[in-house]
């Protein structure tokens, strides 16, 4: 049970840590070429890539393609320092957590009392967002209210969306505006980002740009909808003057699950909605350009990031496991030692492991599968340890299992045992030179493994 726990805890810690690492390395660089893309005015291109970091914040792509692709068969080392420190540490993550839900739905609760406490708008501006909705293809079920308590006009849900008015009178064209705006945000499905956002608030409640963040999304949300409105007037200046005239108040709920059309600086979003221009051919070749940047740097990132954290795993293990004991020379099993000069069994795939000198908890092997190691130089004399136990899920009973542990040299000369269910066998290096350790299952169903792989010195 408390191996579970353990093995439960690393997998929490290392999903912190690495969607941490590399969504805030994205991050960054999205900052770095932000600059650069605003300039040119692509705002969908900003807004995109900006999505793209969140979704890296807490989907955790790396830790599904480590366990698929590179540690295929390896699972997270487990032994008591690492575990029992991982356990220690999401724990108080957990705490944190739990005090940052209890916050956040402390706060949502006013809001939602806030909005639910409006009246029903007249017909005709029901009519018109009819009509507006049409047009934009909005199939949610979206409903127009008055209330008091909002200073500026703003839309929330995700589901059932609310358009949010405050009691003031507006004119036909500012009304247009307004609805064109917040229907704009229900189709750009801004909530739902900024619901994202939230999360990351909550989950990474330590993390000292987690408002920068969410500050952005506010920012680039309100720009490409900006941008969106103004490609469906036709006027930057009627557009914004009008925004101008209903902006009397500061947007009281910046950090909400909403969108408000005061939520963001006027005069910033002026200015970004100045480098709006008629795209051409050269601008199209300079936003593929700044996309490839973005991808180049974000993947190199990506790969750096996994591999660096499963070299360094590894070495954590290493230095914090308390080994195995040896007294001499380790129980073995009396089992019938093969030799051939080449290799006669049928293997449907190969997979090299990054470990030279051991392997641990080796946790599937595949049918026919063969898990080999890289080369490493032994010395004669020397010996290499197999502790294997096979196990599976299914009803294959164990005399139609069949496993197999050796080593191979440099000439392709193998030394092999086998059995059905359990190894425990040492062998002995004859001469020097370079050998790589292998483990193989000959049964035609894929097999459970615990164990490992290790090289003695006399």
């Amino acid at each position: 049970m408390i191996w579970m726990i353990q093995q439960i805890s690393i997998y929490i810690l290392c999903y912190l840590f690495i969607c941490l690492l590399i969504g805030s390395i994205l991050f960054l660089i999205w900052k770095i070429l932000c600059k650069k893309i605003e300039e040119k005015g692509f705002v969908r291109l900003n807004y995109g890539l900006l999505k793209i970091v969140i979704l890296f914040f807490l989907i955790p792509f790396p830790i599904v393609i480590l366990r698929t692709v590179l540690w295929d068969g390896i699972t997270f080392l487990v032994n008591d320092r690492i575990g029992n420190f991982a356990i220690c540490m999401v724990g108080i993550w957990g705490i944190g957590f739990g005090i940052s839900i209890w916050k956040s739905k402390r706060k949502e609760r006013v809001f939602l009392d806030i909005c639910q406490s409006g009246k029903t708008c007249r017909e005709w501006i029901s009519k018109q967002a009819l009509e507006l909705m049409e047009k934009f293809e909005i199939h949610n079920s979206v409903s127009v209210e008055y209330n008091p308590f909002v200073q500026t006009p703003m839309v929330y849900g995700i589901r059932n969306p609310k358009v949010l008015l405050p009691t003031e009178e507006y004119t036909t064209d500012q009304l247009k505006i307004i609805l064109l705006h917040e229907l704009t945000h229900i189709k750009h499905k801004d909530i739902f980002w900024k619901l994202l956002c939230r999360m990351i608030l909550l989950i990474y409640w330590f993390y000292p740009l987690k408002r920068q963040i969410f500050k952005a999304v506010n920012e680039w949300s309100e720009v490409y909808c900006d941008f969106s409105v103004i490609n469906e007037t036709g006027s930057k200046k009627g557009y914004f003057k009008t925004i101008y005239d209903i902006m009397i108040h500061q947007f009281q709920f910046q950090e909400y699950i909403c969108a408000g059309i005061g939520e963001c600086n006027l005069e910033r979003r002026i200015l970004i909605a100045k480098n709006i221009k008629r795209m051409n051919t050269e601008k199209w070749i300079i936003g593929f350009i700044l996309s490839m940047c973005f991808i180049l740097f974000g993947g190199i990132s990506v790969v750096t990031a996994m591999e660096s954290m499963q070299f360094g795993y590894r070495i954590l293990d290493r230095n914090t496991s308390e080994g195995i004991e040896v007294d001499g020379t380790p129980e073995i099993m009396n089992l019938k030692l093969h030799d051939r000069d080449n290799n006669e069994f049928e293997i449907s795939r190969i997979k090299y492991l990054q470990s030279s000198d051991a392997i641990y908890n080796i946790d599937k092997i595949e049918a026919k599968e063969c898990l080999q190691t890289k080369w490493i130089y032994l010395r004669k004399g020397q010996k290499v340890f197999f502790k294997m136990y096979a196990y599976d899920t299914t009803n294959e009973s164990t005399k139609n299992r069949k496993l197999q542990t050796g080593i191979i040299d440099y000439s392709k000369h193998i030394k092999y045992v086998e059995n059905n269910e359990e190894i425990a066998y040492i062998f002995k290096i004859p001469k020097n030179g370079k050998y790589r350790s292998y483990v193989y299952n000959c049964s035609d169903f894929k097999t459970q493994l615990l164990g490992e792989i290790e090289i003695l010195n006399d």
